[in-house]
């Protein structure tokens, strides 16, 4: 069955966060490919997605949870939970990462997105980190079913 039995204000939050989140996708795409890959993004950081460059791995995250809550018979209080564990994770990576960037600049590329020819070093880094926080988020949410 593609939809489970919950409310159907349920099943439309889902579809709605599905498909904002492939538009976001597209418009960190085009943005960050036309040098705003830092610009602001204050309207989408209850996603997590901080500047444009951040939607390049978030919004695809956020597309992939909302389908699997929708098409499965998941509780959509585990999606609150997922939430909450992203956020911990997001800032806890904030932390961390401006931390070190008050102390270091570094120019290597980490492994996955070093291809991306339009992405510089700084870049690359921040996607990398993004990615595995997501891997974090959905390996200890794993525990949680």
């Amino acid at each position: 069955m593609i939809f489970r039995l919950v409310p159907p204000m349920a099943n439309i939050f889902l579809l709605l966060l599905a498909s904002i989140s492939a538009v976001i996708f597209w418009l960190g795409f085009r943005y960050s490919k036309n040098e705003a890959f830092y610009s602001d993004t204050l309207f989408l950081t209850p996603l997590g997605i901080y500047v444009w460059g951040d939607a390049l791995i978030l919004a695809p995250f956020w597309f992939f949870i909302s389908i699997v809550f929708l098409t499965s018979e998941l509780d959509l209080s585990l999606l609150l939970r997922f939430y909450i564990l992203f956020l911990a994770l997001r800032s806890a990576y904030e932390v961390i990462y401006w931390l070190l960037h008050q102390s270091t600049k570094s120019e290597y590329q980490p492994p996955i997105f070093r291809s991306v020819k339009w992405l510089k070093a700084q870049d690359i880094a921040i996607l990398y980190q993004l990615f595995h926080t997501c891997i974090i988020v959905l390996s200890l949410g794993w525990l949680f079913l």
